[in-house]
């Protein structure tokens, strides 16, 4: 942070990218979920806190945050189709990191930054594995239309390849 400050007096764009999941697989314990929680919830909040005043120094700030379609509480409420992708630690840290990128939005409005989650998609990835359909490049492009959002853009949301998904 500090050498970004230095080097660059501001930040324009912070795409918090890092997940884990602890527990796909069946087994989870308390220090499993907690570093999921860690990892995928407080790692990008604390992150944007961190970088706020830089994001807000670019004048047009945007934060997207990854989560995924297994934090969807009206996704799991509708469909059988995914149930063994829904598990206690990482579909409850996205859904968590969704109100995290709520609340965000509304305190760092003021400053002109933009919060928004963005769900890649099943990518082909160390987390998404082999049988994932789609491409790292694919899976980028929520993100990449976030990050580059004019400034009437939205705020606040949960997208998917430029749909807005449910909460």
């Amino acid at each position: 942070m500090k050498t970004i400050g230095e080097k660059a007096g501001k930040l324009d764009i912070l795409v918090n990218n890092a997940g884990i999941s602890s527990d796909w697989g069946g087994s989870i314990t308390r220090e499993s979920f907690a570093a999921t929680l860690n990892t995928n919830v407080i790692g990008p909040w604390a992150a944007t806190e961190a970088f706020a005043d830089l994001l807000a120094k670019s004048g047009h700030g945007r934060v997207v945050n990854h989560s995924s379609i297994l934090g969807s509480i009206e996704t799991l409420k509708a469909t059988d189709e995914m149930n063994d992708f829904f598990t206690y630690a990482y579909a409850s840290s996205k859904a968590a990191l969704n109100m995290v990128t709520v609340i965000q939005s509304k305190a760092l409005a003021a400053k002109g930054i933009k919060v928004n989650a963005a769900h890649p998609g099943w990518v082909k990835t160390d987390l998404g594995g082999a049988n994932a359909p789609l491409d790292v490049e694919t899976g980028a492009k929520t993100a990449v239309e976030l990050a580059l959002l004019n400034d009437d853009g939205p705020t606040g949301g949960y997208f998917h390849l430029g749909k807005k998904l449910p909460w």
